[in-house]
């Protein structure tokens, strides 16, 4: 199988010199124009859009300390993962806090209601 070529961003979509990003995501308008999705707050969209970054595309995923306090801090990302949670686009899979590693999420349909 034939390895595609890469598009590049447009110029003022990408810091990137030559256009082109290891990593994106696709957000679909009817997500983003979804009652459910209008209804998070702020920081809890800004929360989403990271964990489908962090994701590289996967449905379960971690979103370690390391990253997500590049972004914010613990206290608003812990109170946006209960708001994600509670909305129903993501749901903690596995709790690893006492075992010093990070938690598995996976992003859910429930959304949708």
């Amino acid at each position: 199988m034939a390895r595609q070529k890469k598009t590049p961003f447009a110029p003022w979509e990408t810091r990137a010199g030559d256009g082109i990003e290891k990593r994106y995501i696709r957000l679909g308008n009817t997500l983003l124009y979804d009652h459910a999705f209008l209804q998070l707050s702020a920081k809890a969209k800004e929360v989403y859009i990271y964990m489908r970054i962090e994701s590289a595309g996967q449905r379960e995923f971690t979103m370690p300390y390391s990253k997500y306090t590049q972004f914010s801090k613990k206290d608003s990302f812990l109170r946006a993962r209960e708001e994600l949670e509670k909305a129903g686009f993501i749901e903690t899979i596995q709790y690893n806090g006492n075992l010093r590693k990070p938690n598995i999420y996976r992003f859910s349909e429930r959304w949708k209601g």
